[in-house]
């Protein structure tokens, strides 16, 4: 008996074990705090905190059962909240009265959805690589061109009209000569491909891979030491107007499972055409940033290590 009622003290004595509960049972932990021999201003300081934790996770808990998820997502849609929206429309039920509505919301809503996604996505890529591009952009502001031996000779011809465009828009009075430089190089860069839009054996820098919600492969890569980026589409609403995101099915996407960002590598492919005036798609949204840090589309059709 009396072996009993020392193993019966022994668990709400241990502090280790009254810590660990009133992290993991907060319900457990101020039952044993309350038999815990200790005194009563103690018992308080450390029963009250976890009371109110308590309290708070049962009111969130009931509150999800009572949560009516449509109403919920239709008051931030009539705020136009629509991420949050949305997240809660895909809350609601299929035994729901206003799951049809909840549907037809979730259809209209997804493509702004997936554009602020792709937004904050792009933002937090573009955190990342700030300290890196920082010093490509010192190179651009100093007119350092960089045409490596090493690249194949339509490949250093086309950095040197996109590094040169950018030296001459930069330097440019006002907007309109700005923008007839860009047309510009839309003409030098259909000269160096020869009127096709077709590639092969360009040597680049992995920057970017990753899969979408279905498991299609993006894969972005980099002309070292410049500021020019090629690659696909980044989401599945992209892709349905250019289809350049990479299947499972495709090999391409075996081979590229195996890279590692920074790995250099040789590509072969073709770029979409543009309805603007670059002659090859570019995907920024601002005529600077496509001056500055051109993004191409382009479609692989080969890539592989350099050894």
């Amino acid at each position: 008996m009396e072996t009993q009622q020392s193993q019966l003290k022994q668990w709400y004595d241990n502090k280790v074990l009254l810590i660990i509960l009133f992290f993991l049972l907060p319900p457990l932990g101020i039952y044993a705090m309350s038999k815990h021999k200790t005194h009563t201003w103690k018992k308080v300081l450390y029963i009250t905190p976890s009371a109110i934790v308590t309290i708070l996770l049962t009111t969130g808990i009931i509150g999800s059962f009572f949560l009516d998820s449509y109403k919920t997502g239709l008051d931030y849609y009539n705020k136009k909240d629509f991420v949050k929206a949305y997240d809660f429309f895909r809350m609601v039920k299929s035994d729901d009265k206003n799951y049809n509505d909840a549907i037809t919301k979730i259809t209209e809503i997804k493509p702004i959805v997936d554009s602020i996604n792709t937004v904050k996505e792009n933002e937090k890529l573009t955190k990342n690589q700030r300290v890196e591009d920082k010093d490509i952009v010192k190179k651009h502001e100093k007119g350092i061109v960089s045409t490596s031996s090493d690249f194949p000779l339509d490949q250093q011809n086309f950095i040197k009209a996109v590094e040169q465009a950018y030296s001459d828009y930069k330097e440019a009075s006002n907007e309109l000569k700005k923008s007839a430089i860009r047309t510009e190089r839309g003409y030098l860069i259909k000269k160096i491909l020869d009127g096709k839009r077709n590639f092969s054996d360009w040597v680049v820098v992995v920057k970017e891979m990753h899969t979408t919600g279905k498991g299609k492969a993006y894969f972005t890569v980099k002309i070292n030491e410049t500021n020019i980026e090629m690659g696909t589409v980044n989401n599945e609403l992209s892709n349905m107007f250019e289809n350049s995101l990479i299947e499972q099915s495709n090999p391409i996407y075996n081979q590229i499972s195996e890279f590692q960002k920074g790995d250099v590598v040789i590509i072969s492919g073709s770029f979409f055409p543009s309805d603007k005036s670059d002659y090859i798609q570019e995907l920024s949204l601002t005529e600077e940033g496509s001056m500055r840090k051109p993004e191409f589309l382009i479609k692989f059709t080969n890539v592989q290590k350099n050894n």
